[in-house]
């Protein structure tokens, strides 16, 4: 497991910050889960990385209008982001957290 998140740390400095082809950064909750949604139309895929999955990445889905999603549960607190064609995105969230390798993470935080 920490050699999967090690092997996204490298990604991240190897391939830099994604490129700003999506616009909006979606949350929805609903009684027992969550869905994050990252609009980004001319992506080939998006993965989603957490700290629920130990930072494995996990293939998002993408409906007709551009939309990729996933569902967690939703509650409790985790760290994530994405990573979009090959590029790590943090997207603009409303909680923050600088971790041990110089770069920012999302936090989703049951209310």
């Amino acid at each position: 497991m920490l050699i999967r998140f090690l092997s996204v740390i490298l990604l991240f400095f190897a391939a830099g910050c994604a490129p700003r082809h999506f616009t909006h950064h979606f949350i929805d909750r609903q009684s027992s889960s969550v869905t994050l949604s990252l609009k980004a139309p001319k992506a080939a895929e998006v993965l989603f990385v957490s700290s629920l999955d130990s930072f494995r990445a996990r293939p998002t889905t993408k409906n007709s209008g551009g939309l990729w999603a996933v569902n967690t549960p939703a509650d409790r607190e985790f760290n994530y982001f994405y990573i979009v064609d090959n590029r790590i995105y943090v997207p603009d969230c409303p909680y923050r957290e600088n971790d041990d390798f110089g770069t920012t993470n999302c936090i989703y935080q049951p209310d």
